[in-house]
C-alpha cells in the first residue's frame, strides 16, 4: 500500500490513471471525518481518461498518521503541498470537499506557488457568527451519537481500526476546535490571489448556502467563477455525479494550464458579454491553441496573446469571407437559444433583415443578425440564401418601411398571404413589395412610408413615432418580441428606435451603456430600471420609453403588456418599484 512520509508524519494515498510527461496531477482533498476513499471514491475513476489523480488520506485520518493527535487546516495544507512535491510534482488542480474545501482555500493562500487550479467545494475562507453556532451545536459527540448513529458506524468503520477505539470522538472534538476558528481570512485577503479557482457550492446547502460563502469568496477572488446548482445540497459531487465532472472537466479544461489562463483572462476583459459572440480559445494537451471564435480579427487576438505564429493552430473562425449570406423570408421568426422549438426566445428576427449563417442544418440554423449581432437559432426555411453582394444590393434597394401595426400582403389572386410587422423595411414599387428570393405580394401603399419620409430622432420624429408606438398599448408581453404580436421591453424601445433609422443594441443593458447619459430626460429618451442584488450589484433589467414629463410607456410583465406608467406618486398609474428603481435615462440620435 502506497504510504509516503511528510512533515514527520506517514499519509496514506492512492493513485488513479497513468502519469504522463509534463502532466499536472489532481489531487482530491476529503473532508473531515471522511477519508479519500469515502469521500472521492465515485469521482477519482472518472477523472482518468485525462489526469493523473491523486487521493490521500489526510492527516489522522483513515489510514494516515497522528502522532500529535492534532486536527488543522494549515498543518494538514503544508501534508498535502509535501506530498504533491515528493511525488515529482511541481503543481497540482486541488479538489476539495466541506472541510475539505477549507483546505483547499488554505493551500491557495498559503501555498499558491503549488496551485494550478483550485476548485474549493462546500467550503468557506472565513466564519460567521451563525457558523460558528451551529458548529459548536452539531458538531459535538454527544449530538452526533443522539442524531446521526448512521455518521458514528460510519466514522467508527473508517478511522478505530487504526487508530484505536473512541477515536472517532477525538476525531469529532479536534475538528470542531479547528473550525471554529479557521479558516479566517478577509475578503481583502483573497483578492490577492492570482490564481483559476472555481467555487462549488448546492444551492440547498445546510451548512454555507445561508451565509452565501461561494458567492461572496468569488466575488472576492479576482476572475474567479462560482457554480451553485440547484436542488443539490452539501455532497453536489454525490447528488449529481454527470453534471459535476462535466463542469470541473470544463473549468480544468478552460484554464487548467497558464496559457489557457491568458486567454480566458483576455476574453473575460474584452468580451465578457457572450451575447457579443464566441472567443473560446484554450491550449490543448499538445500546446496548439483550439477553440471557436467569432471573426479573423478575434484569431488573431488569440494567437497575440499566446505570442504563436498563425500557423499550427485549431481554432475555427465562424465569420469569414465564405461564411453565406441569408436575408430573413418570414415577417417574424423566432430567434432561439437551442435548435428546439421548446428552448428560450431570445429574440425575433423581422423580415428583410440579413444575417451570416453559423451553423446549418436541415431544420435549424444558427445564424448571427447584422443588425445587432444576436446570436441564436432560426429554423432554417426561413432563410433566402444570397451572395454578399445581393444582400447588400436587396437591402439598399429597401426604399419603405411599415407604419402600420400589421401590413397585409397578398397574392395575385387577391389573397391574404401575410402580415408584415411595424418597422419592418421592404422594396416597395407600384403596390408590391419585392422579396429577396423574387416573390412579390400586393400591399396597401398607405400602410408604409417611404424611407426618405421617414421620421427622424428628432423632435418631430419623435413625436410622430411615439403617436405610432401608442397603437401598441395592450399589445401582449412576449419573452423576446419585436413585433406587434408581443413585445418585451427593450424589443419595444429597439423597434421605436429603428423606425427612426436608429438602430439600438438589443437587450436593456446594452442600451444603458451605449446612450447619452441624459439628466432631464425629454420625449422619446429610454428610462432604464435594475434592482440590487444581495451583494448591492444594480444589473439593468428593463427600460422604457419617456412621454416627457412623469410618464412613460414600455412592455412590460407587471401588466403583462405595453402599458403606461408613472413616477408621480399620486397619479393612478404610479408603480413604486419603477420609482424605487430607476437608475437614469439615455438618449439615442
Amino acid at each position: 500500500m502506497p504510504y509516503q512520509t511528510v512533515n514527520g508524519v506517514k499519509l496514506y494515498y492512492e493513485t488513479f490513471g497513468k502519469q504522463l510527461p509534463g502532466q499536472v496531477p489532481i489531487l482530491l482533498v476529503h473532508g473531515s471525518t471522511q477519508t479519500g476513499a469515502s469521500c472521492w471514491n465515485k469521482v477519482a475513476p472518472l477523472l482518468t481518461d485525462d489526469y493523473y489523480v491523486v487521493v490521500p488520506d489526510c492527516r489522522g485520518h483513515g489510514r494516515s498518521e497522528n502522532p500529535n493527535q492534532t486536527y488543522s487546516f494549515r498543518e494538514i495544507s503544508a501534508d498535502l503541498a509535501a506530498l504533491v512535491r515528493a511525488l515529482g510534482f511541481e503543481k497540482a488542480h486541488v479538489i476539495g470537499h466541506s472541510n475539505g474545501g477549507n483546505i483547499a482555500v488554505v493551500m491557495l493562500m498559503e501555498h499558491p506557488d503549488l496551485i494550478q487550479t483550485c476548485i474549493p467545494q462546500a467550503g468557506n475562507a472565513w466564519l460567521t457568527p451563525e457558523l460558528i453556532e451551529r458548529e459548536l451545536r452539531v458538531f459535538t459527540p454527544e449530538y452526533v451519537l443522539e442524531h446521526h448513529p448512521e455518521w458514528v458506524r460510519e466514522m467508527v468503520a473508517l478511522h478505530d481500526p487504526i487508530h484505536g477505539d473512541g477515536y472517532w470522538k477525538t476525531l469529532l472534538r479536534l475538528t470542531l476546535k479547528e473550525i471554529i476558528s479557521e479558516p479566517n481570512y478577509t475578503p481583502e485577503q483573497m483578492a490577492e490571489v492570482n490564481l483559476p479557482v472555481l467555487f462549488i457550492q448546492g444551492k440547498n446547502d445546510g451548512v454555507n448556502a445561508h451565509s452565501r460563502f461561494a458567492q461572496l469568496m468569488a466575488r472576492a477572488v479576482p476572475f474567479a467563477e462560482v457554480w451553485i446548482p440547484n436542488d443539490v445540497g452539501h455532497n453536489v459531487h454525490d447528488e449529481i455525479l454527470r453534471d459535476w465532472l462535466a463542469t470541473v472537466r470544463d473549468f480544468l479544461a478552460r484554464r487548467g494550464n497558464p496559457e489557457s489562463e491568458k486567454l480566458y483572462r483576455f476574453r473575460m476583459e474584452t468580451y465578457p458579454d457572450d451575447r457579443a459572440g464566441d472567443f473560446d480559445v484554450r491550449v490543448g494537451a499538445d500546446g496548439k491553441p483550439i477553440g471557436v471564435v467569432l471573426t479573423e480579427e478575434r484569431r488573431n487576438q488569440a494567437l497575440g496573446v499566446l505570442r504563436q505564429s498563425v500557423t499550427g493552430d485549431k481554432i475555427k473562425v465562424l465569420i469569414t469571407e465564405s461564411t453565406p449570406w441569408v436575408i430573413l423570408n418570414r415577417p417574424v421568426e423566432d430567434l432561439r437559444d437551442q435548435p428546439t422549438i421548446h428552448a428560450e426566445r431570445i429574440s425575433q428576427a423581422r423580415m428583410n433583415e440579413s444575417a451570416r449563417v453559423l451553423e446549418a442544418g436541415s431544420a435549424w440554423t444558427k445564424i448571427r443578425l447584422e443588425h445587432d449581432g444576436y446570436i441564436g437559432w432560426v429554423h432554417s426555411d426561413s432563410l433566402f440564401y444570397c451572395a454578399q453582394a445581393v444582400a447588400t444590393s436587396y437591402r439598399a434597394a429597401c426604399n419603405a418601411i411599415v407604419s402600420a401595426s400589421l401590413a397585409e400582403a397578398r397574392n395575385d389572386r387577391g389573397l391574404l398571404v401575410q402580415k408584415l410587422v411595424f418597422a419592418t423595411r421592404v422594396r416597395l414599387e407600384n403596390g408590391r413589395v419585392t422579396l429577396a428570393d423574387g416573390r412579390q405580394w400586393m400591399v396597401c401603399p398607405e400602410d408604409f412610408i417611404l424611407l426618405t419620409d421617414a421620421p427622424r430622432p428628432n423632435a418631430a420624429g419623435i413625436a410622430l413615432t411615439l403617436d405610432l408606438i401608442r397603437r401598441f398599448v395592450g399589445v401582449p408581453y412576449l419573452w423576446g418580441g419585436r413585433s406587434p404580436y408581443g413585445f418585451d421591453c427593450s424589443g419595444l424601445a429597439g423597434t421605436f428606435y429603428a423606425f427612426m433609422g436608429v438602430t439600438l443594441p438589443r437587450d436593456a443593458d446594452q442600451q444603458f451603456m451605449q446612450g447619452e447619459v441624459i439628466e432631464t430626460p425629454e420625449p422619446g429618451d429610454l428610462l432604464f430600471f435594475g434592482e440590487p442584488n444581495q451583494d448591492g450589484d444594480i444589473r439593468i433589467s428593463h427600460v422604457a420609453i419617456s412621454l416627457g414629463g412623469d410618464e412613460f410607456i414600455h412592455a412590460n410583465g407587471s401588466d403583462w403588456g405595453t402599458s403606461y406608467n408613472s413616477f408621480n406618486p399620486t397619479s393612478p398609474i404610479y408603480r413604486e418599484w419603477l420609482d424605487i428603481n430607476y437608475r437614469g435615462a439615455r438618449r439615442f440620435r
